[in-house]
């Protein structure tokens, strides 16, 4: 038995051999200049940004930074005061949240099979960081910016960014949000409909006419009340903050997702064929509480691009979170066809190999930690960091006298703004 127990100890030792480390440098990397690289332009493909479930850590939950002002006439009138105001939009963004922690099954078309996933997103206030008392939330008076026709072929339509040229704040960080109305003598015409209208344009979106549906409710022909709430404007802001993510309309043909339905048209429930209406975020709906995998993958993948939709999330990506980190596991072989966000190391364990063959952003004071068996292929990829003046550790070799970790390097691979470049 004590023979035995030596054994099993020594050949414990064995398999357990201690490593060494350093940082990789130009002569750990084999280039590959062999085999011409066959272009798939995955990173440019929404099917590689579709969250799977099995590797969440690839589609982490973002924080898009948003703030709202409410633009009342030139007396402080017709449109929400501070008091109603307030309340009124801290109801409406949580119930924006509400709406996507719950995405459910799709409407349309009938009896479908489409997949229903979790959306990625998230919304929150922001003031300006440099002003403790600045929460998000602004009021201002002006004639002339308060409201719009939506009939008019002129400038003051839902279309007029004067409203952002004027009253917006921290633009190209926080996505700006407008609340106005239509005009009181438009509203008084029996002609005009003073519906909730909206736009969203990138950078700002407009809600139209909640104020006045909020005030009036609509009393049914059977006489019931139908109050309008923040939780009806919800369904509109998403919406239009779709448009700022790169969505577009569900009924046009070219809105680059094959599982979004084509709608009959039908606002909510009724005679055929609008026995089932759709639900979809991106149709014009009653419900609007539906995003397909491929309407989230679109999303998904704009946040990855500069001067878009990335420039309007929380940077979390630049805080460096140990805890965070990416394994990619003993004998597995992994292949990322779309952009990653690190946001702690990368750790690449024996037997396994992952092909990089779009951006990866490495945080600041993070490694990649290749194992001894490892091997890591760059397919004309690139690996740096997306923060100002930010830069990642570089890759870190473990090595045993007989096995060192092999780095690949195709096409025009990029390996940058590391601490320990190659």
């Amino acid at each position: 038995p004590i023979a035995i127990l030596i054994f099993l100890s020594l050949a414990f030792n064995l398999s357990a051999q201690k490593y060494e480390e350093r940082f990789a440098t130009s002569a750990d990397i084999f280039e590959d200049t062999s085999s011409k690289k066959i272009s798939s332009n995955s990173c440019s493909k929404i099917a590689s940004y579709i969250p799977d479930t099995l590797t969440s850590e690839l589609t982490p939950m973002r924080t898009v930074r948003i703030n709202v002002h409410v633009i009342q006439d030139g007396k402080g009138k017709n449109n929400f005061n501070e008091e109603e105001g307030r309340k009124f939009i801290g109801h409406l963004i949580q119930n924006t949240n509400d709406r996507l922690n719950s995405n459910v099954k799709m409407n349309l078309p009938k009896d479908n099979m489409t997949a229903v996933i979790p959306i990625p997103y998230r919304y929150v206030l922001t003031g300006d960081p440099n002003n403790s008392a600045d929460n998000g939330i602004y009021f201002h008076q002006d004639d002339t910016l308060f409201a719009m026709n939506k009939k008019s072929k002129k400038k003051d339509n839902v279309y007029d960014r004067r409203q952002y040229d004027t009253y917006g704040v921290q633009k190209q960080k926080v996505i700006n949000i407008f609340l106005i109305e239509h005009y009181p003598d438009s509203v008084a015409s029996s002609t005009y409909k003073p519906s909730n209208d909206g736009v969203g344009m990138g950078p700002w979106v407009k809600l139209v006419g909640s104020y006045h549906l909020w005030k009036h409710p609509h009393i049914t022909a059977k006489g019931d009340t139908i109050r309008f709430g923040p939780w009806n404007l919800g369904g509109l802001m998403n919406h239009e903050l779709g448009h700022c993510f790169g969505l577009n309309h569900t009924w046009n043909a070219d809105d680059g997702c094959d599982d979004t339905p084509k709608s009959p048209g039908c606002w909510n429930f009724g005679p055929p064929p609008c026995e089932i209406p759709s639900n979809n975020v991106m149709d014009y709906n009653a419900s609007q509480i539906a995003l397909t995998p491929c309407q989230i993958g679109k999303v998904c993948m704009n946040f990855f691009r500069d001067k878009g939709a990335r420039d309007y999330l929380v940077r979390d990506w630049c805080t460096y979170t140990k805890e965070r980190s990416i394994i990619i596991s003993d004998g597995q072989q992994t292949e990322w066809n779309g952009s990653v966000d690190v946001f702690g190391d990368l750790i690449i364990e024996n037997n396994a190999t992952l092909t990089i063959r779009c951006m990866v952003s490495m945080p600041p004071g993070s490694k990649i930690i290749l194992s001894p068996k490892a091997t890591l292929i760059i397919d004309g990829g690139t690996i740096t960091s997306r923060c100002e003046d930010g830069e990642w550790d570089g890759i870190v070799n473990r090595f045993t006298r007989r096995n060192h970790p092999t780095i690949v390097l195709k096409g025009k691979s990029k390996v940058e703004k590391a601490v320990h470049p190659l």
